[in-house]
């Protein structure tokens, strides 16, 4: 083998044994020799990294006691629930049920912190059954198979919501459905 980019490459010359290619070896051996450098390279650069944030903690650990620490925790909960008392506006996704069928309404909603996010973490509160009796719709469409489709107002479906949604303020409904009609 003569063409190796090392003079007496063992690497080079066991590729070349095992594959036969004298440009296929070198250009093996090279990615071999490339990623356990880089890998070395990074994997003690990393090592080096996470000594130095060791080093970094036990020298701040030091100087701040666990006393300090414990009323920074403190402080920071009062705060956060604080601002949960305060009034926040958020987009909402409900589940709307009408004549037995599921549709997903985008909501924007408003009231205290605490409210929203019982809102948002809670399954039960995000969906709602509305009777589509309670409803209002501004269009009939008629497919090719004869189905009748009405298109819901958004006025209509954000009353029917305010009216299930007690904490807080329903201010804009999005992503309305299309129901089918059942009337014939």
């Amino acid at each position: 083998m003569t063409e190796c980019f090392w003079p007496n490459c063992f690497c080079c010359y066991s590729f070349y044994v095992a594959i036969g290619h004298p440009l296929v070896a070198n250009i093996i051996a090279i990615s071999y020799f490339f990623i356990t450098f880089v890998g070395v390279t990074i994997a003690t650069n990393i090592c080096t990294f996470m000594n130095k944030i060791k080093e970094f903690f036990k020298r701040v650990a030091s100087y701040i006691s666990p006393a300090y620490v414990t009323m920074l925790v403190a402080a920071f909960i009062l705060w956060y629930i604080t601002k949960l008392g305060d009034t926040y506006t958020t987009d909402h996704m409900v589940t709307v049920v009408v004549d037995g069928k599921a549709f997903d309404v985008g909501c924007t909603i408003r009231g205290k912190g605490t409210n929203l996010i019982s809102y948002t973490m809670s399954s039960k509160r995000s969906s709602f059954e509305v009777p589509s009796a309670e409803l209002s719709f501004d269009k009939e469409v008629t497919d090719d198979e004869g189905k009748t489709y009405r298109h819901v107002t958004g006025h209509s479906m954000q009353q029917a919501l305010a009216s299930r949604m007690n904490d807080v303020d329903v201010v804009a409904v999005s992503k309305l459905p299309t129901i089918e009609s059942y009337e014939q």
